[in-house]
């Protein structure tokens, strides 16, 4: 079972989305320049199903549902997923920089992965150096297909030449 600590609506992490930012705690990644370290320890509300659509109902109007972090618990977090898939578009930020060997089986469920750890040095998504991707999964009848949309997120550098 997870726990959260904040949900808000956000308009930046998914591009073209009104976004509910769900923050899991507990994470066990542990980055060295988190930004959220406050999100290490297990603490929060628990993210049960009846938890989870209080929230999409408070919220009415987002279109897609993030969830930041939960890695420790990809079974759980595929089932909450599984649970509003179609219904609303699903979002995984992900601290790992590759899914689990057995637990692909998560993308059968998603819209938009970001995988990758944090490194301050390369910078986050917003970076033209970041380590990290955003794809967006394209379900095309039984395959699924990674598309990086990564650069949607990039700043445009201005040439003042």
């Amino acid at each position: 079972m997870l726990k959260y600590l904040y949900a808000q609506v956000i308009f930046s992490e998914i591009p073209c989305e009104i976004t509910l930012g769900i923050s899991i705690t507990g994470c066990l990644i542990r980055c060295p320049s988190c930004h959220s370290r406050e999100l290490w320890e297990d603490k929060g509300t628990y993210l049960t199903i009846t938890e989870f659509d209080k929230l999409l109902e408070e919220n009415k109007g987002v279109t897609t549902v993030l969830l930041l972090g939960g890695e420790h618990d990809i079974g759980y977090l595929d089932f909450l997923f599984q649970h509003v898939y179609g219904k609303i578009k699903t979002a995984w930020y992900c601290g790992l920089d590759f899914i689990p060997k057995g637990k692909e089986y998560i993308l059968e469920h998603l819209n938009y992965l970001k995988l990758g750890h944090y490194d301050a040095e390369l910078g986050g998504l917003a970076s033209s150096t970041t380590n990290q991707r955003l794809y967006h999964i394209i379900h095309e009848g039984n395959s699924i297909k990674k598309e990086d949309i990564t650069y949607q997120l990039q700043k445009k550098v201005q040439n003042d030449n």
